[in-house]
């Protein structure tokens, strides 16, 4: 008996230890929050292709998606953005999101709608679109801070099923299943644990996407990347970077002769 319990927790040890060397393969863990003398996060001017969050409804603040898909853009490490337009309700859905797929470098479309015929998500993985309707979210009259929790974590769950990652067995995770939405309040996880992240970045690359790159901007500026700076504190690591050498670069001779 003792010997199958070393049996099984070694099994399980090198199955732990394996999952873990695979979530560290692809996606590196974002820079810290950076102190005044860093001058701030900044990302590499990057171009093309995305996945675009196309924003039809307007009961929930545009500002307040911009700010959640631009936090997720920098979660994931890929290409995320949003555009808010104006369609007649009349138009389906479906065909809405079929149209933006290809469209100005958008490879994955999330539209997020408000229809009270809908069910929550309608998912199309073959057509790389999903459609988001918030109108079950506001079912119940819940409060403000209510509706941005449940559109944080439903905006997650879009992305991610969209490229490629259902639902997550690893907890907290805001992937985890659920099929009320008193279920998705009881999940506490407004973000996906780190197990989905390599299955968003594989689907995105065979959409075309690739992956984007944050740093510092002292570190952009190291390696030359950086664009021209914003405020003071850019502007000094800007200069100290850049600044020509204020004495001549001397060679010292070798200590010892080297012999050949």
């Amino acid at each position: 008996m003792k010997i199958l319990s070393l049996i099984l927790f070694s099994s399980f040890f090198s199955l732990s230890l394996y999952s873990q060397n695979v979530l560290n393969t692809k996606r590196t863990r974002p820079p810290r929050r950076p102190t005044s003398t860093t001058g701030g996060i900044v990302e590499k001017k990057y171009t093309g292709n995305v996945l675009r969050i196309v924003n039809l409804q307007q009961t929930f603040p545009k500002e307040k998606i911009e700010k959640l898909t631009r936090d997720m853009r920098w979660m994931a490490l890929l290409p995320f953005e949003t555009v808010s337009e104006d369609i007649p309700d009349a138009k389906c859905l479906i065909d809405i999101a079929s149209s933006f797929v290809g469209k100005n470098n958008a490879s994955a479309i999330v539209v997020i709608a408000e229809n009270d015929k809908l069910p929550l998500t309608l998912i199309s993985p073959e057509r790389k679109w999903t459609i988001l309707n918030i109108s079950p979210l506001l079912s119940d009259n819940p409060n403000s801070k209510k509706i941005e929790e449940r559109i944080k974590k439903m905006l997650w769950v879009s992305v991610a099923r969209t490229l490629g990652a259902g639902n997550s067995s690893y907890r907290p995770c805001v992937l985890a299943p659920f099929t009320t939405i008193h279920d998705l309040d009881k999940n506490l996880a407004l973000k996906p644990c780190p197990e989905p992240f390599n299955k968003m970045i594989d689907t995105a690359a065979s959409y075309g996407i690739k992956t984007i790159t944050i740093s510092s901007y002292k570190k952009a500026c190291e390696e030359g990347w950086a664009h021209a700076p914003t405020n003071d504190i850019q502007k000094a690591i800007w200069d100290k970077v850049h600044a020509m050498p204020t004495a001549p670069i001397k060679i010292k001779p070798e200590a010892k002769k080297v012999k050949e």
